[in-house]
């Protein structure tokens, strides 16, 4: 259902699970992995971090009173895994460092333990390879603490991609699930061709989720393959209506055009971008941070120097919150004492937006 992009039908779901299975942990585990879909989005968004709390602690309360009278239940480990794994998310994203570290310990000990307790619970591999990778590519000051603080998760990559990889392949109710988070790591790991296959298989199997064509869209643009950036966001344009995922889709033909030198196309398609989303609050970070890169690039390509500089600027300002490539470009723009060429501003890597 979330691969469809139908969230209020994942909604309804996780209201009859809790209401049918008040002591069973599944329905607030199903609402868990719901909200971290949603978290990773837009990271700067709040209004889900009370109702995440509650279910964790709803699924660590059944959970562990399982587990205290069946040691053996490979399911109570993988779902009080499952929570705190979403729990070092939205502490790591909301600056608590400590419990981030702690949750993210944690969530790798009890998915070693639901394989342990049962090898075939493939599913359990990719929730178990994601916390891997991410405990192994800590911030460098977090790898520092780690020889010496206990909460610190100590990552393994040797198993994390091809955990994700095997699930994609065998998994059951998380394998398709599986290919969007194994790309996202493939596109890390500089296999954009493998990536990219995963991401237009699931465009097609999901036609309906946005966010799967949006992240294949952006990728073929990482490609430097502009042509198809152009015709696949045009047939997006054509069978969607979300205007903010519209708007993003014309920001990366934008960027196509002008890697084409197509400077009047680039001009035209931008012009057609409803800016006012920039205020709105459900454009992500990151989608604002493209916007005012490829406007102030425009802009330095009509010679408004000051309305370039003015919308690099607030790039900077946001530093630390910035993918480091689009920092890097806006403050390359400010240094710029000449008009660049239209392909010198096209081609920037595009971050993920997961």
């Amino acid at each position: 259902m979330r691969l469809h992009g139908n969230y209020a039908g994942a909604q309804q779901v996780y209201e009859q699970l809790v209401t049918k299975y008040p002591e069973d942990a599944i329905g607030y585990v199903f609402n868990l992995n719901t909200m971290l879909t949603l978290l990773t989005w837009d990271r700067t968004q709040t209004r889900f971090d009370e109702q995440i709390r509650q279910d964790a602690a709803s699924t660590f309360d059944i959970c562990e009173r399982t587990i205290a009278n069946e040691v053996s239940n490979y399911l109570a480990y993988y779902y009080c895994g499952q929570a705190h794994m979403t729990m070092s998310y939205l502490s790591a994203i909301r600056g608590e460092y400590y419990q981030s570290g702690r949750h993210a310990n944690l969530a790798i000990k009890q998915l070693e333990r639901t394989l342990k307790l049962n090898e075939n619970l493939v599913d359990a591999k990719m929730h178990l390879g994601i916390a891997y990778y991410h405990a192994d590519n800590l911030p460098p000051f977090l790898k520092a603490l780690s020889w010496f603080l206990w909460f610190i998760p100590t990552g393994n990559v040797d198993k994390s991609l091809p955990y994700l990889e095997d699930t994609t392949k065998n998994g059951y109710f998380f394998k398709d699930a599986a290919k969007f988070l194994y790309a996202d790591l493939l596109i890390m790991e500089g296999d954009q061709q493998k990536a990219s296959d995963l991401l237009e298989g699931l465009s097609k199997t999901y036609p309906g989720n946005s966010r799967v064509q949006l992240r294949y869209i952006s990728l073929l643009l990482e490609q430097a393959l502009f042509e198809e950036t152009i015709s696949f966001g045009e047939q997006f344009l054509r069978e969607h209506h979300q205007d903010i995922d519209k708007d993003l889709v014309r920001l990366w033909i934008t960027r196509a055009h002008l890697a084409l030198d197509a400077v009047d196309k680039a001009k035209n398609t931008f012009s057609t971008i409803n800016h006012k989303i920039e205020q709105s609050g459900d454009l992500p970070p990151w989608g604002r941070h493209w916007l005012l890169l490829t406007r102030g690039q425009i802009a330095d390509l009509d010679n408004h120097r000051a309305d370039s500089v003015q919308n690099y600027q607030r790039i900077i300002d946001e530093g630390p919150y910035v993918n480091p490539e689009i920092l890097a470009a806006a403050r390359q723009g400010c240094l710029l004492y000449t008009s660049p060429s239209p392909r010198d501003l096209s081609t920037s890597r595009m971050p993920s937006s997961a």
